[in-house]
């Protein structure tokens, strides 16, 4: 009987306790899809990070495996070089610091996804693939890649810019 009660009078304290202990714990919120642990990347850090996955994911051969298949009415590579595209610039705007930076990266991912969806809804031989193509571009944000670009000089995303 005295465990009874004692189990009646401990268990409910123990469960407050530990519930007051939760709750004035403080957790950090961060964006979703961004770690706890990871910082926030300046427009310079940003840079490096495009150029690192760009490096690691290989897309100077991507790019250029897309453009010749292209040339052969194959349209499968440059969906893969646009998905890798979209991979690289989703990840570098979720950690980005400079809003300008995240806005005009993300304005590009939305290009891209346009971009692929228009070409994975078209045959390779299909002769509305460029018409379709002519159309997206109406929809697209023309600002974003020149942001980015002038603002990463030296970057693959800017080859031919100086490095500061």
């Amino acid at each position: 009987m005295l465990r009874k009660a004692a189990t009646t009078i401990v268990l409910p304290l123990t469960c407050l306790a530990c519930l007051v202990a939760c709750s004035s714990a403080e957790v950090p919120v961060n964006e979703p899809g961004a770690s706890i642990a990871e910082t926030k990347l300046s427009i310079s850090e940003s840079c490096d990070l495009i150029d690192d996955l760009a490096v690691e994911h290989n897309v100077e051969e991507e790019r250029a495996l897309a453009d010749i298949a292209l040339m052969a009415k194959n349209t499968q590579p440059m969906i893969d070089f646009l998905a890798t595209s979209i991979l690289i610039f989703d990840e570098v705007a979720s950690r980005a610091s400079d809003d300008n930076m995240r806005s005009a990266l993300y304005a590009q991912v939305r290009n891209y996804q346009l971009i692929k969806e228009v070409v994975e809804d078209h045959s390779s031989d299909d002769p509305s693939l460029s018409i379709a193509v002519q159309d997206v571009k109406t929809r697209l944000n023309l600002d974003a890649m020149p942001y980015i670009q002038e603002s990463c000089p030296g970057s693959i995303v800017n080859p031919s810019s100086d490095s500061p």
